[in-house]
């Protein structure tokens, strides 16, 4: 039997979501089983067309890796630019984060310029004590 690319796409998928595969040989014997006999090429195309990983468990979908590899997401607004001189934005960053003040998430710091995401509004003022009293 010839399989469409669907159908094909749909037992790859659950084979995957069982986590009963970990290489494309037993993806194609698993298949074969079904009566959807594939080359190796077809079923490495498939594999990429699906946004399919190899982990150490087998083969996964990357959307069910991801959710596991993420433990919290927090959306906050506002945030607070910050500049330095060239260099010096890590440091900064670093006594921000230091101060664990409740109103700010944290920092991302390139070489002259911070992003301080606000939890609150009311944290630019704690922000900008902090930095004034840097001293």
């Amino acid at each position: 039997m010839t399989a469409t690319k669907a159908e094909r796409h749909s037992a790859i998928l659950n084979l995957v979501n069982r986590g009963s595969v970990h290489t494309q040989q037993e993806i194609a014997e698993a298949l074969a089983k079904r009566g959807m006999r594939t080359t190796q090429a077809t079923i490495s195309r498939d594999i990429q067309e699906l946004g399919l990983v190899r982990s150490g468990a087998g083969y996964r979908s990357s959307a069910g890796l991801v959710r596991e590899l993420v433990l919290s997401v927090e959306v906050v607004e506002p945030m607070a630019v910050i500049r330095t001189p060239p260099g010096t934005a890590n440091l900064v960053a670093r006594r921000i984060d230091e101060a664990a003040l409740p109103g700010i998430a944290g920092t991302v710091a390139g070489d002259d310029t911070i992003i301080a995401v606000l939890r609150q509004r009311g944290a630019v003022r704690a922000l900008k004590n902090l930095l004034a009293d840097a001293g």
